[in-house]
């Protein structure tokens, strides 16, 4: 039933009850003639009673749709040109993390229906390295404001990039294949994360403690890959054969050579089921 229908039946059953109380009572002569007439006078506040729930349902409608227009805001983030490298860190909380790589300026793009404090955006440089800091304070209700949060986080192509992304209670879509990553570090306590890995120039190394559902690795191709598994009793699927699985638990690809662009990767935490695939199968 409808909140409104069931609040306005709730009022018809109680005005039942009190008119059924009050003919008893009238019918047992324990109220006097005076009495029920001023009863009677008082029937006009069922009508008073209903249309301030209408006004009030209305009004509340009218406040949840002028909530649920989602704001968009555009954050442009610094870049220095004389920098060869540039480090991203990344603390994102309750709601959906999109990197990708930028059209034209890096940025970072926050769409949001709760009004909410603007994400802190800090840098600093170290010798010839820009390093960028993205940080959001946590919400006051986190349960409403994670389905409404949701960040997309644009990097530049053709410089060098490490990566390092603490994420608490949320879901990460990464796809880092036009970029050049060197170093690439993920922190995560809950939700589903992808991870698209890029070509490397010559070496891609990666650290990642993964403590929530699902966490998918997908591999590029026609490199060597190494993966290895500090947490034993973490479930592996890699389902299109690709790597081989050596005695100390770890997985490498067939294919690729050693002494060309490789691939590093250190697995930890109490993920559910990691998945590991190669970028060729997943296009095909």
């Amino acid at each position: 039933m409808n909140p409104l229908a069931r609040r306005i039946a709730l009022l018809g059953s109680a005005f039942c009850l009190l008119i059924g109380v009050f003919l008893l009572s009238y019918n047992l002569r324990l109220i006097s003639e005076e009495a029920r007439g001023v009863a009677l006078g008082l029937w006009p506040v069922l009508l008073i009673l209903a249309g301030i729930m209408l006004v009030a349902d209305s009004t509340r409608k009218r406040a949840s749709a002028h909530s649920s227009l989602a704001r968009t805001v555009v954050f442009s983030l610094p870049r220095d040109p004389r920098a060869a490298e540039l480090t991203y860190r990344v603390q994102f909380s309750y709601g959906r993390l999109q990197v990708g790589p930028s059209i034209s300026q890096p940025r970072l793009v926050t769409e949001q229906i709760a009004p909410s404090t603007s994400p802190s955006i800090t840098e600093q440089h170290l010798g010839g390295r820009h390093e960028i800091t993205i940080a959001a304070s946590q919400p006051i209700f986190p349960a409403h404001f994670q389905l409404q949060n949701v960040w997309r986080l644009e990097l530049p192509c053709g410089v060098p990039l490490h990566l390092s992304f603490h994420l608490h209670e949320a879901d990460l879509s990464m796809d880092m294949r036009p970029l050049e990553v060197e170093s690439f570090d993920l922190r995560t306590e809950a939700g589903n994360h992808q991870v698209l890995l890029c070509r490397p120039r010559k070496k891609l190394s990666a650290r990642i403690y993964a403590s929530g559902s699902n966490l998918s690795l997908i591999l590029p191709s026609s490199v060597f890959a190494w993966v290895r598994l500090l947490n034993p009793f973490c479930r592996v699927d890699y389902p299109q054969g690709d790597l081989e699985r050596k005695e100390d638990g770890s997985l490498v690809s067939t294919g690729g050579s050693v002494t060309r662009e490789s691939v590093e990767i250190e697995v930890d935490g109490p993920v559910r089921t990691l998945l590991l695939d190669i970028a060729d199968a997943v296009e095909a």
